[in-house]
């Protein structure tokens, strides 16, 4: 499964406001910063949609506007919505940052599984 590309400031706006749980991984290609990996953003992908979360990827080079409105100061960052509401976030590319992400601002989130990964506390944020 591979995360969908926001296009537009309208689908991003339609998209945070579905109802649904939103994560979006902002990001930057070819910027020379590290990226989340798009293997474990997959990963993150299959284990959360079975509860119903949609993963999405903005390009804040091709929408810069989005990433000013959402105040993404470091790429890449995770950032959870709910009813169009920026919930949570997470910089960086610690995976374990992105489960405890996860984990604050899903519900049924349960530990079983994911023991492999690192759990840190930096750059956790509630919004």
């Amino acid at each position: 499964m591979a995360a969908n590309f926001i296009k537009n400031a309208q689908d991003f706006a339609r998209i945070i406001n579905s109802g649904r749980v939103v994560v979006i991984d902002f990001h930057a290609d070819g910027s020379g910063m590290p990226q989340f990996p798009a293997q474990h953003f997959s990963t993150l992908e299959e284990t959360w949609s079975r509860i119903g979360v949609d993963f999405y990827r903005v390009n804040v080079d091709e929408l810069d506007e989005v990433a000013m409105e959402i105040d993404i100061r470091v790429v890449p960052t995770c950032v959870v919505f709910k009813d169009g509401k920026k919930v949570g976030y997470a910089g960086g590319v610690d995976a374990g940052n992105i489960h405890k992400l996860m984990g604050s601002h899903v519900g049924g989130w349960n530990n079983s599984g994911l023991s492999s990964v690192a759990r840190t506390d930096s750059i956790i944020e509630s919004a």
